[in-house]
């Protein structure tokens, strides 16, 4: 559980877009991968603090935690959430079980940095970590998409988020961004799957990690269960379904089916960042991002 040099730049973005750190929880507590000289000069690239005392705390090989970087975004206070005290939590509590009332939208940020992936009641985990959120607070999570098969006990589809972090839960998704680990590459802007109505699918020769920042609405009286959005337009829009395949999920289908044409397609896509599909039309690289 951490910050790396890619999620201080997107942490950056986040707060650069209006996002308050001000009273903020960390699911965990979040050490700090990233190469210091580096982030210092992104930070000074980027306006922020970057006096003397505060290089001087960042450089420090002492400095294991992230609060010194947090604290430049505004972090006024910094709680960490739990289920033991090894790390210092200062919340001991197992998010596998409902959170207490004491916890519900007390804060203006609460930041997964690489925890609810290692929860198993994951479900139970992502609803606490959403009540926990004040209304026109975010929820942030920094986690795994692809490749991670056994770092914990899941890693995660932009679906999941964007069904789940919905209005119907009491939240509006901002962001959703993927990038493959390989220097150089390209950070992925992804949009909502039922928004473009196709799955966005993607294979990677390397690990892909995810980014989700949402902001809440305000609560919500009743328990929204999501749904996958193509089910549920199938569901809802019998007709539709009904109708002759076009021709892009005719020549889809056909390659599912037939290996020869499926190890063909599947050595094209490994080449690079492999954005399956008709999703390639609708992923939108971040120009002014780079992975380090």
């Amino acid at each position: 559980m951490g910050i790396d040099q890619n999620c201080a730049q997107l942490l950056m973005q986040a707060h650069k877009s209006g996002v308050s750190f001000e009273r903020m929880a960390t699911l965990g507590r979040l050490e700090l991968f990233a190469y210091r000289r580096e982030l210092i000069s992104d930070l000074r690239k980027s306006g922020y603090d970057t006096s003397t005392d505060r290089v001087r705390k960042l450089l420090d090989p002492k400095t294991k935690y992230s609060e010194d970087f947090l604290s430049l975004l505004g972090a006024k206070e910094i709680v960490a959430v739990d289920a033991s005290d090894y790390e210092g939590a200062q919340i001991i509590h197992d998010m596998n079980r409902l959170i207490p009332d004491s916890l519900v939208s007390s804060f203006d940020l609460v930041l997964d940095g690489g925890t609810l992936e290692h929860v198993f009641d994951f479900p139970t985990a992502l609803r606490n970590a959403a009540q926990m959120v004040r209304p026109k607070g975010h929820f942030i999570s920094m986690t795994i998409a692809n490749n991670f098969c056994g770092h914990g006990f899941y890693q995660f589809s932009p679906e999941l988020f964007y069904r789940f972090l919905c209005p119907e839960n009491g939240y509006v998704m901002e962001s959703c961004i993927i990038w493959e680990d390989l220097h150089g590459n390209r950070f992925y802007r992804i949009p909502d799957p039922d928004s473009i109505r196709s799955r966005i699918e993607f294979t990677s020769k390397y690990g892909v990690y995810m980014f989700v920042m949402a902001r809440r609405l305000g609560d919500v009286p009743r328990e929204f269960i999501p749904q996958q959005s193509d089910y549920v337009r199938e569901w809802q829009e019998p007709s539709e379904a009904a109708r002759p395949p076009s021709r892009l999920t005719q020549l889809k289908r056909m390659i599912k089916r037939n290996r020869i044409l499926r190890s063909a397609a599947g050595s094209v896509m490994n080449r690079r960042m492999r954005i399956r599909g008709i999703a390639r039309l609708y992923v939108t690289p971040l120009k002014d991002l780079r992975v380090i």
